[in-house]
């Protein structure tokens, strides 16, 4: 029985989280991948492909595979939702600075994740979610594209969006992302 979907599904129908701070290391002074379960730095990505989705929630998402592992994958995951953030208007081309609202998971219309170690049998390990960077958005409907720049990740308690306390951080310095 695959258990993970449920979590992944509270991951794409949740918003928000704290502003706690993080007593991690900066993502330059070293990474440990072992701990954290993720490449970290990412540095620039190119051009990549993902996945476009609805979630539940009616929430638009793109998903990029980062890593197909062993011994789990690793996900970019947006999810686009109309009504919150910066989408309280509706979906919308732009640029968007993640601040605010869209900082938080709890709140989110533009939220910005890492799935880290996603495993068949017992799904994800780890979840990350930036609370900063800029992302452009080319289209917003299918097939979705656009591109982001110096995204900070942190990991975050799935269920609660909190900061967790000592945990990793990643970071992807630029990404250009479509869909199919």
């Amino acid at each position: 029985m695959r258990l993970w979907p449920s979590l992944v599904l509270a991951l794409v129908a949740c918003g928000g989280g704290s502003s706690d701070t993080v007593d991690a290391p900066a993502p330059d002074s070293g990474y440990d991948t072992a701990k954290c379960l993720i490449k970290g730095l990412y540095g620039d990505l190119g051009t990549v492909t993902g996945v476009a989705g609805t979630s539940t929630d009616g929430s638009k998402t793109i998903t990029v595979n980062l890593d197909p592992g062993p011994p789990g994958k690793d996900d970019f995951f947006l999810k686009l939702t109309a009504g919150k953030g910066v989408f309280a208007g509706g979906l919308a081309p732009g640029t968007f600075t993640i601040t605010g609202p869209d900082g938080n998971f709890l709140t989110c219309g533009l939220c910005t994740n890492l799935i880290a170690d996603i495993k068949p049998t017992t799904g994800p390990t780890k979840f990350y979610f930036a609370d900063s960077g800029t992302v452009t958005l080319s289209s917003v409907a299918a097939p979705f594209s656009g591109s982001a720049q110096n995204l900070l990740f942190f990991e975050i308690d799935i269920m609660t969006g909190n900061k967790v306390p000592g945990g990793c951080m990643a970071k992807i310095d630029a990404v250009t992302f479509s869909t199919p």
